[in-house]
């Protein structure tokens, strides 16, 4: 049964329903889970210097595990003067969105090199996070190489653009246009999120929660 049709009948859908407090806005959504695992793992994938370490550390609620280590001169990634370490194998970290719910944070490496580390993630309890800049000028290229990396997945995908404004979302997401329909991700799938903001990564964490198990 679809969405659509649960809404008709009156039935209650089995999805995730957040209603965020009025006092604490997002710093403590609220869920009501509905016939849904109580345990998730949230994969935070893309190129190097995408933010993913940086967001798993803003919002795991304890002190993650990570595979950082200093960058090599000569190396593809020196060069870009904010980034100064890489990761080489998985960044874990944990959050509990609600004392029910429990989220595996999951950090795979950007570079090829380092490929064997990520995990084939087609299991019902996990959902993907990929992060782009958009700052780059081959953003439509970096997820045209991302998005078939997890080829069959794509219904439990969120696109997360860092390094961009709110207001060029709409712009994001035209140039995206071509690669999503190739894959059958919808344009709204797409959110500006700032990867060292623990709120703005909760944001989108909640929208990749929120995936129904197939979309109809």
């Amino acid at each position: 049964m679809t969405r659509e049709a649960a809404r008709s009948d009156g039935l209650e859908e089995i999805s995730w329903v957040r209603a965020a407090s009025a006092e604490t806005p997002m710093r403590r959504a609220r869920w009501r889970h509905v016939n849904l695992p109580n345990r998730y793992r949230l994969i935070f994938a893309g190129p190097v210097g995408a933010g993913k370490t940086t967001a798993v550390r803003a919002l795991s609620d304890v002190p993650p595990v990570d595979t950082d280590v200093p960058i090599s001169a000569g190396s593809a990634e020196c060069g870009d003067g904010e980034k100064t370490t890489t990761t080489v194998g998985l960044d874990y970290g944990a959050w509990k969105p609600t004392p029910e719910i429990a989220v595996t944070l999951i950090g795979v490496p950007g570079q090829d090199r380092f490929a064997p580390a990520r995990r084939r993630s087609s299991t019902a309890d996990t959902r993907i996070l990929l992060w782009l800049r958009a700052d780059r000028p081959h953003l439509a290229a970096d997820a045209a190489t991302w998005i078939p990396r997890f080829a069959g997945d794509g219904q439990r995908m969120v696109i997360a653009v860092s390094h961009c404004e709110e207001e060029a979302l709409p712009t994001v997401r035209q140039e995206l246009t071509e690669v999503l329909a190739r894959y059958g991700i919808p344009p709204n799938r797409v959110h500006v999120a700032d990867a060292r903001d623990r709120d703005s990564v909760m944001r989108v964490a909640c929208v990749a929660l929120d995936l129904p198990e197939e979309e109809s």
